[in-house]
């Protein structure tokens, strides 16, 4: 609650805009006229909580970040009764803290229907598993990124070979089917916005939208070696760059798109369990986060998620779940502090940006969980040994 008031980043005030945008123009003309990269069902969260509080006198702002402070909290309650651990539902609980109520970004509406999506997909109720993995993806586009492993998951083949016992027409009516029952009403109700928002999102030229990853490394050499062209490092900081040119994103993206479909491929040839369907999903949303680009710092709360899904399956992932809940929680400090506002101090210690340090370590991390994982095919806990030697704790 005391992060209530505090002002957050920018895009607080595009949420702002957005919900103005659906109450002047409705939910349809107002989503066109934000004129961005999201899907529609962050308009429509920002509209209720608007027309509800408004009720109560509590203006555009406040109604932003109640509904935020509310989505946390649904969030924290799912989490609970899936798994009825208070101990881990609180630490989920304040991981997301910083990043949703303090610094006011939207990515905690879709992590209740996220959630629950997981649930479901445990408990192997297909239809409510696409209901909610849908709705979560049309609240914000990341959870497509982790599709193609929750696609191997079902399909539950290890070689294509094996492709006769896959139950395809369960499969339609429990997945296809509902899924394109809801894109084909969005897309009824919406036109084809949606899909200009998920084209632009696609294209965006950010080389790194302050995420701590390969790609501000890259950012802040250009800067130091081609200053005339890419832009000055000031005090010692390198700052965000923009280019369309192939010459400086090609390598970037290729290294992604190869890493994350060995990933995929990894997977396939794994048993599928619900623990690694999760630890290879960190696995190659992680190769999106550290190589693809116009990745923003925002965009590790989807692996933080499922690190702390995967320490209550087994707790032998202790200390890849806090790794990568500090390197999602100092991703975000580094850039904005507490309340939005950056930093109390220089982030420059030594003449040395500290952000190249986080950025080289989190490419290494990376880079050694991939190597553990998609290639010598083996799950490297990253514990201690009593840690390693503790039983598995699976939800029922």
């Amino acid at each position: 609650m005391v992060f209530l008031n505090s002002p957050g980043t920018e895009d607080v005030g595009s949420w702002k805009r957005w919900a103005n945008n659906a109450d002047t123009y409705g939910l349809v003309s107002g989503f066109k006229a934000n004129g961005d990269m999201y899907p529609p069902f962050a308009s429509i969260i920002l509209l209720v909580a608007l027309k509800a509080l408004s009720l109560l006198g509590i203006d555009v702002f406040g109604a932003v970040k109640i509904s935020i402070l509310f989505s946390l909290f649904l969030t924290s309650f799912i989490f609970w009764l899936w798994t009825r651990d208070f101990t881990i539902t609180v630490i989920l609980h304040l991981s997301l803290l910083l990043n949703s109520v303090a610094l006011g970004y939207i990515d905690i509406f879709i992590v209740p229907s996220l959630i629950l999506s997981m649930w479901a997909l445990k408990k192997h109720k297909l239809t409510l598993f696409t209901v909610f993995f849908s709705i979560a993806c049309l609240t914000k586009w990341q959870p497509v990124i982790i599709a193609p492993f929750i696609a191997l998951y079902i399909l539950n083949i290890k070689q294509i070979a094996q492709w006769r016992q896959i139950e395809f027409k369960r499969l339609f009516w429990s997945v296809l089917f509902p899924a394109s029952v809801m894109l084909v009403l969005t897309l009824s109700i919406y036109g084809l916005t949606p899909i200009g928002a998920f084209k632009a999102a696609t294209q965006s030229f950010f080389l790194s939208g302050y995420a701590l990853n390969f790609n501000w490394l890259l950012t802040y050499f250009l800067e130091a070696l081609y200053p005339a062209k890419y832009g000055s490092i000031i005090d010692g900081q390198a700052q965000l760059i923009l280019t369309p040119s192939l010459v400086v994103t090609f390598i970037p993206r290729l290294l992604f798109i190869l890493l994350y479909i060995i990933t995929v491929i990894s997977f396939f040839r794994r048993d599928k369990t619900f623990e690694n369907l999760i630890l290879f999903s960190i696995v190659g949303y992680l190769a999106y986060f550290t190589f693809n680009i116009s990745v923003h710092e925002n965009h590790l709360f989807l692996a933080t998620i499922l690190s702390i899904i995967l320490f209550w399956v087994n707790r032998k992932h202790l200390a890849l779940m806090l790794i990568l809940i500090l390197m999602f929680n100092i991703n975000l400090l580094v850039f904005y502090g507490i309340d939005g506002g950056g930093l109390m101090f220089s982030r420059v210690i030594g003449g040395i940006d500290i952000t190249l340090l986080l950025s080289f370590f989190n490419v290494i991390f990376f880079l050694y969980l991939w190597g553990a994982n998609a290639i010598l095919r083996k799950n490297i806990h990253l514990t201690k040994k009593t840690l390693s030697a503790a039983p598995p704790v699976a939800g029922s």
